[in-house]
Protein backbone atom coordinates (compact mmCIF):
# COMPACT_ATOMS: atom_id res chain seq x y z
CA UNK A 1 0.00 0.00 0.00
CA UNK A 2 1.15 3.50 -0.69
CA UNK A 3 0.79 6.55 1.46
CA UNK A 4 -1.85 9.18 0.82
CA UNK A 5 -1.22 11.80 -1.92
CA UNK A 6 -0.85 14.52 0.72
CA UNK A 7 1.71 12.42 2.58
CA UNK A 8 3.68 11.62 -0.59
CA UNK A 9 3.80 15.35 -1.34
CA UNK A 10 5.63 16.10 1.90
CA UNK A 11 7.62 12.86 2.16
CA UNK A 12 10.77 14.17 0.48
CA UNK A 13 11.05 17.41 2.51
CA UNK A 14 10.42 15.38 5.66
CA UNK A 15 13.25 12.97 4.85
CA UNK A 16 15.68 15.80 4.10
CA UNK A 17 15.00 17.16 7.60
CA UNK A 18 15.98 13.90 9.25
CA UNK A 19 12.45 12.73 10.01
CA UNK A 20 12.10 8.91 10.21
CA UNK A 21 11.33 7.21 6.91
CA UNK A 22 8.94 4.88 8.75
CA UNK A 23 6.13 7.41 8.32
CA UNK A 24 4.37 5.61 5.41
CA UNK A 25 4.24 2.36 7.44
CA UNK A 26 2.66 4.26 10.31
CA UNK A 27 0.06 5.76 7.99
CA UNK A 28 -0.77 2.30 6.62
CA UNK A 29 -1.11 1.02 10.19
CA UNK A 30 -3.41 3.90 11.11
CA UNK A 31 -5.46 3.49 7.92
CA UNK A 32 -5.91 -0.24 8.57
CA UNK A 33 -7.37 0.46 12.01
CA UNK A 34 -9.11 3.72 11.13
CA UNK A 35 -12.44 2.76 12.72
CA UNK A 36 -10.75 1.89 16.02
CA UNK A 37 -8.93 5.21 16.01
CA UNK A 38 -12.25 6.94 15.34
CA UNK A 39 -13.71 5.36 18.49
CA UNK A 40 -10.63 6.45 20.47
CA UNK A 41 -11.13 10.03 19.28
CA UNK A 42 -14.81 9.94 20.23
CA UNK A 43 -14.03 8.57 23.69
CA UNK A 44 -11.53 11.28 24.52
CA UNK A 45 -13.63 14.02 22.91
CA UNK A 46 -16.46 13.15 25.30
CA UNK A 47 -13.98 13.62 28.17
CA UNK A 48 -13.05 17.10 26.96
CA UNK A 49 -16.68 18.12 26.50
CA UNK A 50 -17.26 17.52 30.21
CA UNK A 51 -14.79 20.29 30.98
CA UNK A 52 -16.54 23.66 31.29
CA UNK A 53 -13.57 25.77 30.26
CA UNK A 54 -11.30 25.25 27.25
CA UNK A 55 -8.51 27.12 29.08
CA UNK A 56 -7.28 25.67 32.39
CA UNK A 57 -8.04 27.96 35.30
CA UNK A 58 -6.27 28.16 38.62
CA UNK A 59 -3.26 29.95 40.06
CA UNK A 60 0.06 30.32 38.32
CA UNK A 61 2.71 27.87 39.38
CA UNK A 62 5.10 29.03 42.07
CA UNK A 63 8.64 27.69 42.32
CA UNK A 64 7.70 25.60 45.36
CA UNK A 65 4.73 24.01 43.59
CA UNK A 66 6.76 23.57 40.40
CA UNK A 67 9.38 21.53 42.24
CA UNK A 68 6.63 19.45 43.85
CA UNK A 69 4.88 18.73 40.53
CA UNK A 70 8.23 18.06 38.86
CA UNK A 71 9.27 15.48 41.46
CA UNK A 72 5.84 13.80 41.42
CA UNK A 73 5.83 13.58 37.61
CA UNK A 74 9.23 11.89 37.66
CA UNK A 75 8.10 9.35 40.27
CA UNK A 76 4.98 8.55 38.25
CA UNK A 77 7.00 7.91 35.09
CA UNK A 78 9.44 5.67 36.97
CA UNK A 79 6.46 3.63 38.20
CA UNK A 80 4.74 3.52 34.79
CA UNK A 81 7.82 2.56 32.77
CA UNK A 82 9.62 0.51 35.44
CA UNK A 83 12.81 2.40 34.54
CA UNK A 84 14.72 4.11 37.35
CA UNK A 85 16.01 7.02 35.27
CA UNK A 86 17.45 10.06 37.10
CA UNK A 87 15.38 13.25 36.73
CA UNK A 88 16.47 16.15 34.51
CA UNK A 89 17.25 19.62 35.83
CA UNK A 90 14.33 22.04 36.19
CA UNK A 91 14.82 25.56 34.81
CA UNK A 92 11.85 27.58 36.05
CA UNK A 93 11.18 30.91 34.29
CA UNK A 94 8.74 33.40 35.90
CA UNK A 95 7.69 35.04 32.63
CA UNK A 96 4.26 36.34 33.75
CA UNK A 97 5.72 39.60 35.14
CA UNK A 98 7.69 40.12 31.94
CA UNK A 99 4.51 39.55 29.90
CA UNK A 100 2.52 42.06 31.97
CA UNK A 101 5.29 44.66 31.72
CA UNK A 102 5.74 44.33 27.95
CA UNK A 103 1.96 44.41 27.37
CA UNK A 104 1.63 47.58 29.45
CA UNK A 105 4.44 49.32 27.57
CA UNK A 106 3.07 48.33 24.15
CA UNK A 107 -0.50 49.32 25.09
CA UNK A 108 0.72 52.72 26.29
CA UNK A 109 2.60 53.38 23.05
CA UNK A 110 -0.29 52.23 20.85
CA UNK A 111 -2.86 54.22 22.85
CA UNK A 112 -0.73 57.34 22.51
CA UNK A 113 -0.48 56.90 18.74
CA UNK A 114 -4.21 56.28 18.47
CA UNK A 115 -4.90 59.36 20.60
CA UNK A 116 -2.73 61.55 18.38
CA UNK A 117 -4.48 60.19 15.27
CA UNK A 118 -7.90 60.82 16.82
CA UNK A 119 -6.97 64.40 17.78
CA UNK A 120 -5.46 65.34 14.40
CA UNK A 121 -8.36 63.80 12.46
CA UNK A 122 -11.10 65.41 14.55
CA UNK A 123 -9.29 68.76 14.49
CA UNK A 124 -9.09 68.62 10.70
CA UNK A 125 -12.79 67.71 10.51
CA UNK A 126 -13.74 70.60 12.82
CA UNK A 127 -11.88 73.08 10.61
CA UNK A 128 -13.62 71.74 7.52
CA UNK A 129 -10.48 70.24 6.00
CA UNK A 130 -11.93 66.70 6.03
CA UNK A 131 -15.42 65.62 5.07
CA UNK A 132 -17.42 63.28 7.30
CA UNK A 133 -16.61 60.26 5.12
CA UNK A 134 -12.88 61.05 5.09
CA UNK A 135 -12.94 61.48 8.86
CA UNK A 136 -14.52 58.06 9.37
CA UNK A 137 -11.95 56.42 7.06
CA UNK A 138 -9.09 57.93 9.08
CA UNK A 139 -10.62 57.02 12.44
CA UNK A 140 -10.92 53.33 11.52
CA UNK A 141 -7.13 52.75 11.64
CA UNK A 142 -7.06 54.44 15.05
CA UNK A 143 -9.69 52.01 16.33
CA UNK A 144 -7.74 49.05 14.94
CA UNK A 145 -4.64 50.33 16.75
CA UNK A 146 -6.53 50.17 20.04
CA UNK A 147 -7.41 46.51 19.34
CA UNK A 148 -3.86 45.53 18.40
CA UNK A 149 -2.56 44.89 21.97
CA UNK A 150 -5.20 42.17 22.51
CA UNK A 151 -4.03 39.63 19.86
CA UNK A 152 -0.42 40.58 20.53
CA UNK A 153 -0.80 39.86 24.25
CA UNK A 154 -2.53 36.54 23.52
CA UNK A 155 0.08 35.49 20.96
CA UNK A 156 2.94 36.40 23.30
CA UNK A 157 1.30 34.54 26.18
CA UNK A 158 0.72 31.40 24.11
CA UNK A 159 4.26 31.48 22.75
CA UNK A 160 5.63 31.84 26.28
CA UNK A 161 3.42 29.02 27.56
CA UNK A 162 4.52 26.72 24.76
CA UNK A 163 8.17 27.66 25.06
CA UNK A 164 8.47 24.72 27.46
CA UNK A 165 11.16 22.48 25.98
CA UNK A 166 13.63 19.72 26.70
CA UNK A 167 17.34 20.40 26.26
CA UNK A 168 20.52 18.40 26.71
CA UNK A 169 23.66 20.21 27.82
CA UNK A 170 26.83 18.51 28.97
CA UNK A 171 25.21 15.10 28.73
CA UNK A 172 22.42 16.05 31.16
CA UNK A 173 18.78 16.79 30.45
CA UNK A 174 17.08 20.09 31.28
CA UNK A 175 13.39 21.03 31.18
CA UNK A 176 12.75 24.74 30.64
CA UNK A 177 9.26 25.86 31.66
CA UNK A 178 7.59 29.07 32.79
CA UNK A 179 5.14 29.95 35.56
CA UNK A 180 2.07 28.81 33.63
CA UNK A 181 -1.18 27.71 35.26
CA UNK A 182 -0.72 24.68 37.49
CA UNK A 183 -2.67 22.39 35.16
CA UNK A 184 -0.58 23.47 32.19
CA UNK A 185 2.63 22.99 34.17
CA UNK A 186 1.78 19.36 34.95
CA UNK A 187 0.75 18.68 31.35
CA UNK A 188 3.77 20.30 29.69
CA UNK A 189 6.21 18.95 32.28
CA UNK A 190 4.95 15.39 31.70
CA UNK A 191 5.47 15.71 27.94
CA UNK A 192 9.05 16.94 28.28
CA UNK A 193 9.84 14.42 31.03
CA UNK A 194 8.74 11.67 28.64
CA UNK A 195 11.27 12.94 26.08
CA UNK A 196 13.92 12.85 28.81
CA UNK A 197 13.21 9.20 29.63
CA UNK A 198 13.55 8.18 25.98
CA UNK A 199 16.72 10.18 25.39
CA UNK A 200 18.32 8.72 28.52
CA UNK A 201 17.57 5.25 27.16
CA UNK A 202 18.81 6.13 23.67
CA UNK A 203 15.31 5.64 22.26
CA UNK A 204 14.67 9.09 20.77
CA UNK A 205 13.29 8.86 17.27
CA UNK A 206 10.99 11.47 15.75
CA UNK A 207 7.58 9.99 15.08
CA UNK A 208 7.54 7.32 17.78
CA UNK A 209 9.08 9.60 20.38
CA UNK A 210 6.35 12.19 19.83
CA UNK A 211 3.57 9.59 20.03
CA UNK A 212 4.96 8.01 23.20
CA UNK A 213 5.43 11.42 24.84
CA UNK A 214 1.87 12.54 24.00
CA UNK A 215 0.31 9.49 25.65
CA UNK A 216 2.62 9.71 28.65
CA UNK A 217 1.43 13.31 28.95
CA UNK A 218 -2.19 12.14 29.06
CA UNK A 219 -1.52 9.42 31.65
CA UNK A 220 0.32 11.80 33.99
CA UNK A 221 -2.32 14.51 33.53
CA UNK A 222 -5.11 12.08 34.43
CA UNK A 223 -3.34 10.88 37.57
CA UNK A 224 -2.10 14.22 38.88
CA UNK A 225 -5.36 16.04 38.08
CA UNK A 226 -7.09 13.75 40.57
CA UNK A 227 -4.25 13.91 43.08
CA UNK A 228 -3.88 17.70 43.19
CA UNK A 229 -7.40 18.76 42.08
CA UNK A 230 -6.08 20.81 39.15
CA UNK A 231 -7.11 20.78 35.49
CA UNK A 232 -4.16 19.24 33.66
CA UNK A 233 -6.43 17.29 31.30
CA UNK A 234 -7.67 20.23 29.22
CA UNK A 235 -4.30 21.16 27.63
CA UNK A 236 -3.37 17.48 27.21
CA UNK A 237 -6.66 16.50 25.58
CA UNK A 238 -6.75 19.60 23.37
CA UNK A 239 -3.41 18.73 21.77
CA UNK A 240 -4.18 15.00 21.68
CA UNK A 241 -7.55 15.45 19.96
CA UNK A 242 -6.09 17.88 17.43
CA UNK A 243 -3.42 15.37 16.41
CA UNK A 244 -5.83 12.40 16.32
CA UNK A 245 -8.21 14.39 14.14
CA UNK A 246 -5.36 15.31 11.79
CA UNK A 247 -4.30 11.65 11.55
CA UNK A 248 -7.85 10.54 10.74
CA UNK A 249 -8.11 13.15 7.99
CA UNK A 250 -4.71 12.19 6.62
CA UNK A 251 -5.21 8.41 6.59
CA UNK A 252 -8.90 8.19 5.75
CA UNK A 253 -8.21 6.60 2.35
CA UNK A 254 -11.43 7.88 0.76
CA UNK A 255 -13.63 7.15 3.78
CA UNK A 256 -16.33 9.73 4.56
CA UNK A 257 -15.58 11.81 7.65
CA UNK A 258 -18.43 11.76 10.20
CA UNK A 259 -19.96 15.16 10.85
CA UNK A 260 -19.08 15.08 14.55
CA UNK A 261 -15.36 14.70 13.75
CA UNK A 262 -15.38 18.05 11.97
CA UNK A 263 -16.83 19.61 15.13
CA UNK A 264 -13.85 18.50 17.21
CA UNK A 265 -12.01 21.73 17.95
CA UNK A 266 -8.36 21.59 17.04
CA UNK A 267 -5.61 24.13 17.75
CA UNK A 268 -4.13 23.23 14.35
CA UNK A 269 -7.10 23.98 12.07
CA UNK A 270 -7.44 27.76 11.89
CA UNK A 271 -6.85 30.07 8.97
CA UNK A 272 -4.31 32.88 8.85
CA UNK A 273 -6.89 35.60 9.55
CA UNK A 274 -8.42 33.69 12.47
CA UNK A 275 -4.97 33.10 13.94
CA UNK A 276 -4.24 36.83 13.74
CA UNK A 277 -7.54 37.84 15.37
CA UNK A 278 -7.17 35.28 18.18
CA UNK A 279 -3.44 35.80 18.52
CA UNK A 280 -2.64 32.13 17.91
CA UNK A 281 0.75 31.03 16.53
CA UNK A 282 1.09 29.24 13.19
CA UNK A 283 1.98 25.55 12.85
CA UNK A 284 4.28 23.67 10.50
CA UNK A 285 2.18 21.23 8.48
CA UNK A 286 5.10 18.86 8.04
CA UNK A 287 5.85 18.66 11.75
CA UNK A 288 2.13 18.32 12.47
CA UNK A 289 1.95 15.22 10.24
CA UNK A 290 4.82 13.65 12.19
CA UNK A 291 3.18 14.38 15.55
CA UNK A 292 -0.28 13.29 14.34
CA UNK A 293 0.81 9.94 12.93
CA UNK A 294 2.98 9.22 15.96
CA UNK A 295 0.13 10.00 18.35
CA UNK A 296 -2.35 7.94 16.32
CA UNK A 297 -0.04 4.93 15.95
CA UNK A 298 0.71 4.90 19.65
CA UNK A 299 -3.00 5.28 20.45
CA UNK A 300 -3.63 2.03 18.58
CA UNK A 301 -0.70 0.24 20.20
CA UNK A 302 -1.97 1.32 23.62
CA UNK A 303 -5.46 0.12 22.69
CA UNK A 304 -4.16 -3.30 21.63
CA UNK A 305 -1.51 -3.90 24.31
CA UNK A 306 -2.63 -1.74 27.21
CA UNK A 307 -0.27 0.27 29.37
CA UNK A 308 2.38 -2.44 29.03
CA UNK A 309 3.35 -0.73 25.77
CA UNK A 310 5.01 2.04 27.79
CA UNK A 311 7.36 -0.46 29.45
CA UNK A 312 7.84 -2.44 26.23
CA UNK A 313 8.74 0.59 24.15
CA UNK A 314 11.28 2.15 26.48
CA UNK A 315 12.92 -1.20 27.18
CA UNK A 316 12.97 -2.47 23.57
CA UNK A 317 16.24 -2.23 21.68
CA UNK A 318 14.51 -2.24 18.29
CA UNK A 319 14.27 1.15 16.54
CA UNK A 320 10.47 1.12 16.37
CA UNK A 321 7.66 -1.05 17.77
CA UNK A 322 6.55 -3.83 15.46
CA UNK A 323 3.28 -2.83 13.83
Amino acid sequence: MEGSPELRKIQRPLETRGIPKDIPNSEIFVRAHWDILLSILERHWSELRKVKSRYPKGPRTTLERAEKFFERTHRYLVSLTQCDIPPPELQFLPFSKQLARSTLIFSTVVSSLAGVLFYVTLAAHTRGILSQGETVLLLLPACSLLYLPIPLHRRTRINMEHSCRYLREGGKGHIVIGDVREGMFISFCAHEMAHHFLRERGRGGGLWEEGWARWIQLRVSEALSREYSVDALTPSLTLLLGELKEALMLARGGRPIPAWVRKVKSPFHTGAFTRWVKGEPSHSRERLFVHALGTAAFALLNEFRGDDIFKEFIGDKKPYPQL
